[in-house]
């Protein structure tokens, strides 16, 4: 629990604040009463693109984790599973959580799937059949895929061995498994085959994907490498990179670069890491993902020395840069559009009696 705490705070998924990001100066503020608390955003309204970037409002759930969007109106979360017994935990007995789908409408829970342990890190296939998630408690991890329609989970990786893995959708019926411990790059499908992909000499620690006859990684010392999918021809492609996210079409990656000892610079970039635009630099820069028809990336930055930034959306057009949030700082997953391309889910942590408590905020763009 504590690392998951410290991965939440410290944004191990990714956020900054923004400086010299092009945002114009022209800005309308609008402060949101949510209860007790209220939400400044910032309504840009200038500059040219696609279409305007503006957000319409913030809607606020406690208590659940937000994974994935299901639909429009459905996002598969996690929360406690009260109907199941306690286990011991290392902050002291607790309910395991679980895997439900919750209509932001009506606020209606469904019951996705149970276990007595921990379920975590799920991640919707593309058509939205299937979920590869972890199960576990602790560290002690198990890779799944789950059929969304049957209920049925496949075991995919060893027993109590995930806690080393990265995985990622390659397509509706595979997932692309790196493992920090082996260096090992594997894909598993939907019926349990599995066949490796490469080995590295280095501990891989993450940004796996594969696009066509390619698989790209980071090892340690921030190094990008790419190599054929039998493990041949093997590349050093970039240093000094935090994070590399492909564009849904597989042309191109949002990649955040370490480009000073406290700043982190978010480019869009060819798949060979030739920059076409510079969107924003902040200290840190996390959780980015792109909008379902690659128009907008949605991010969060960190300037932990003024306790500024916010949840930004730029458009991958023109370049413009539109803040709708200085009150989201931090991440505990990265951001999730729905399937629109209208609406961004982030869940946050927040403290209360010393106690962790996540809560998800859907931004509904106009």
């Amino acid at each position: 629990m504590k690392k998951l705490i410290a991965a939440a705070m410290i944004g191990a998924i990714s956020i900054t604040a923004l400086t010299g990001c092009g945002v114009q100066s022209t800005t309308d503020r609008t402060v949101i009463q949510k209860d007790d608390k209220q939400i400044v955003v910032i309504d840009e309204k200038q500059g040219t693109g696609a279409e305007e970037i503006a957000l319409d409002k913030i809607l606020s759930f406690e208590d659940i984790r937000v994974l994935d969007w299901i639909s429009e109106d459905t996002i598969l979360i996690m929360k406690e599973n009260k109907d199941m017994p306690q286990f011991q935990a290392e902050e002291g007995m607790a309910y395991p959580k679980n895997f439900y789908e919750f209509n932001i409408n009506t606020k209606e829970e469904k019951l996705v799937a149970e276990s007595k342990l921990n379920m975590s890190n799920g991640i919707l296939s593309p058509d939205k059949k299937h979920i590869f998630y972890k199960e576990g408690i602790e560290e002690n991890l198990t890779g799944f895929i789950l059929n969304r329609e049957t209920g049925k989970k496949l075991q995919v990786t060893a027993t109590d061995s995930i806690s080393s893995y990265e995985g990622q959708w390659v397509d509706n019926t595979s997932v692309i498994l790196s493992s920090f411990s082996e260096g090992k790059i594997t894909l598993v499908d939907v019926d349990g085959n599995q066949v490796e992909l490469g080995k590295s000499t280095e501990r891989i620690l993450g940004n796996t994907c594969r696009i066509g006859d390619k698989i790209y990684y980071t090892v340690a010392g921030e190094k990008l490498y790419v190599q054929d999918l039998d493990g041949t021809n093997r590349k050093l492609l970039m240093e000094n990179v935090v994070w590399i996210i492909p564009s849904p079409d597989r042309t191109k990656f949002a990649m955040v670069k370490h480009t000073a000892q406290t700043e982190r610079t978010l480019y869009i970039t060819d798949l060979e890491g030739k920059e076409l635009m510079n969107l924003s630099k902040a200290t840190q820069i996390y959780g980015v993902n792109w909008s379902p028809d690659q128009s907008k990336l949605a991010y969060i930055t960190m300037e932990p020395e003024n306790n500024s930034g916010g949840l930004f959306v730029a458009d991958a057009l023109n370049g413009k840069v539109v803040q709708l949030s200085v009150d989201i700082h931090d991440a505990a997953d990265p951001l999730r559009w729905s399937p629109s391309g209208k609406q961004v889910s982030v869940t946050t942590m927040v403290f209360e009696e010393n106690s962790p408590k996540f809560v998800t905020s859907l931004l509904k763009l106009k």
